[in-house]
């Protein structure tokens, strides 16, 4: 119980450590650079997994008003605070792989970071495929045999494919996210590292619930 409290209550302090950069932010000019729609009031709309959030100068709201998991407001803070650029190029590479402290010995299989989703569903690729079209994601010509993939826009520019693995006789299945490899000149690597688990969380809790936050 403690524990979980702590743990809950150090996503807020993140949150609100991050509010006073998004006060000082032009919100104008990152709503133009992200091809954002901005409001007469200086607000942001964006949507992520489909659900559309109002990011002003004090923070970001939920536009339905049901609960939302505090670190997507954290992520869609971070986002806009971002100085990146340029287009994503749709060449995908494994989290793990974007940074020379985790690429050496790669074997190209799923990190720990995709252990849940291989739980939820690695038995039913099926329910995987619905989950992630419900959230916007369109299949995709796999190049590995033997494999399913699916392309989604978690944010305008940044891109993730996930791939399904199947089971041989030597591997079990896997299912991996990767991001196109022009996601870090967006978001730092610790901030990319939180949107795959909000996407992780965000399938799992879809497939559950029907929704992304669990709220019916």
């Amino acid at each position: 119980m403690n524990k979980r409290y702590s743990m809950t209550s150090s996503y807020d302090v993140i949150y609100e450590a991050l509010l006073p950069k998004l006060a000082e932010c032009n919100l104008a000019e990152s709503a133009a650079r992200f091809g954002l729609n901005i409001d007469a009031k200086g607000q942001i709309t964006i949507n992520f997994f489909k659900r559309d959030y109002l990011i002003s100068s004090t923070g970001v709201t939920p536009v339905d008003g049901k609960p939302v998991n505090i670190n997507n407001r954290s992520i869609l803070i971070h986002y806009v605070l971002s100085q990146g650029a340029g287009e994503p190029v749709y060449s995908f590479k494994p989290l793990f792989r974007m940074t020379t402290i985790f690429s050496s010995g790669d074997t190209g299989k799923a990190s720990m970071m995709d252990a849940p989703l291989i739980k939820s569903f690695g038995n039913d690729v099926n329910k995987l495929a619905g989950t992630i079209m419900k959230l916007g994601g369109k299949s995709e010509n796999s190049q590995e045999p033997y494999s399913q993939c699916w392309i989604m826009d978690v944010l305008p520019k940044i891109p993730v494919k996930l791939i399904y693995r199947e089971a041989d006789e030597d591997f079990p299945v896997e299912i991996q996210t990767q991001f196109d490899v022009t996601a870090p000149e967006i978001l730092e690597f610790e901030c990319l590292a939180f949107l795959c688990g909000c996407l992780v969380r965000a399938l799992i809790k879809t497939a559950e619930y029907g929704t992304v936050d669990g709220w019916e």
